[in-house]
C-alpha cells in the first residue's frame, strides 16, 4: 500500500474516532462545564463583603446659661454659677484662654428624667496664667470682671469699672445709647450730680434740650427744654444750679 493511501486512511480513522466520541457525549447527555472565571455581580459582592458597622454619634452638648462669678481661691480661679438641669449627663467646664480675654462655659449632654429642674450649681474656672484684668466672656456675649469690689456684670458702654467722673464720655455715651439717637449729642452743662445735653434723635429733626440727674448707677432724664436759659428746667427741678443753664441759648 502506498504512503499516499495509508495517509488518507489514518485521517480517516481519526475523524471516525473523533466523531464518535462527539455522538457518545451528547447521547450520554453530559453537561457541558466552562472554565471561565464567573463574573460577580454588585449583588453577589453585597452578599460576600458585609457592610461596616454603623457608629452612633455622642449627644450634642449644651451650653448651661451662668449667672453669676465668684471669688476663687487664687488669682488664676473663679466659680461659675449656673443654672443647670438636674438631669444633665457629663457637666463640665470649657476654658480658652487669650491675652486680652477668657472665654468660659459649662457644657452638658441632656438627659431624660421625670424631674429636670434648673438646679444653681457652682463650677470651679481654673486659667494657666492670672485672670487680672481680662473679662470673662460667658452666655455668647456677656462679659464679667474682676473689679477691686469683686466679680461684676460688665455694661456693653461702660466696661466693667465705669468711670468715678460722671460727667466722662462713656457715661455721655451710655446716655445716648439709651435715647437711641442718630447722631452724637452736645453736653452743654455737667456736674456730679447734674446734666444738660441736646440731642438730635433723627435727621432733618430738631435738636432736643434733655436735662438730667445722677441717679447712683447712671443718668435719668426729668426734664426737657425748647427754649434757652433756664425757666423751663427750673419750672420742673428747682434745686438745678442755676449757674449751669442761665447762660444756655437754644438747643442746636
Amino acid at each position: 500500500m502506498s504512503r499516499f493511501v495509508r495517509s488518507v486512511l489514518w485521517t480517516f480513522g481519526t475523524l471516525a474516532v473523533g466523531g464518535l466520541a462527539f455522538w457518545l457525549v451528547l447521547a450520554l447527555n453530559i453537561p457541558y462545564q466552562s472554565t471561565a472565571t464567573p463574573k460577580t455581580s454588585s449583588a453577589t459582592m453585597s452578599r460576600t463583603t458585609p457592610n461596616p458597622p454603623l457608629v452612633s454619634a455622642p449627644p450634642a452638648e449644651m451650653a448651661a446659661w451662668i449667672i453669676d462669678i465668684r471669688p476663687g481661691p487664687d488669682d488664676h480661679s473663679a466659680v461659675l454659677r449656673v443654672d443647670l438641669p438636674a438631669c444633665a449627663v457629663a457637666p463640665h467646664t470649657r476654658i480658652t484662654e487669650a491675652a486680652d480675654r477668657i472665654n468660659a462655659g459649662v457644657l452638658f449632654q441632656p438627659g431624660n428624667g421625670p424631674d429636670c429642674k434648673q438646679v444653681p450649681t457652682d463650677f470651679p474656672m481654673k486659667t494657666a496664667a492670672p485672670i487680672g484684668k481680662r473679662p470673662v466672656l460667658v452666655n455668647a456675649g456677656d462679659a464679667w470682671g474682676l473689679t477691686s469690689t469683686g466679680w461684676k456684670k460688665c455694661d456693653e458702654i461702660l466696661g466693667c469699672e465705669p468711670p468715678a467722673d460722671h460727667c466722662d464720655q462713656a457715661w455721655v455715651a451710655q446716655v445716648e445709647f439709651g435715647a437711641e439717637v442718630e447722631h452724637p449729642g452736645t453736653t452743654r452743662a455737667c456736674d456730679q450730680n447734674w446734666l444738660i445735653h441736646d440731642l438730635q434723635r433723627h435727621s432733618g429733626q430738631a435738636a432736643t434740650r434733655v436735662v438730667y440727674r445722677w441717679a447712683g448707677n447712671g443718668w435719668r432724664s426729668f426734664a426737657s427744654a425748647k427754649g434757652s436759659g433756664c425757666s423751663e428746667i427750673l419750672a420742673v427741678e428747682p434745686a438745678l444750679p442755676t449757674h449751669l443753664c442761665q447762660d444756655l441759648t437754644p438747643p442746636s
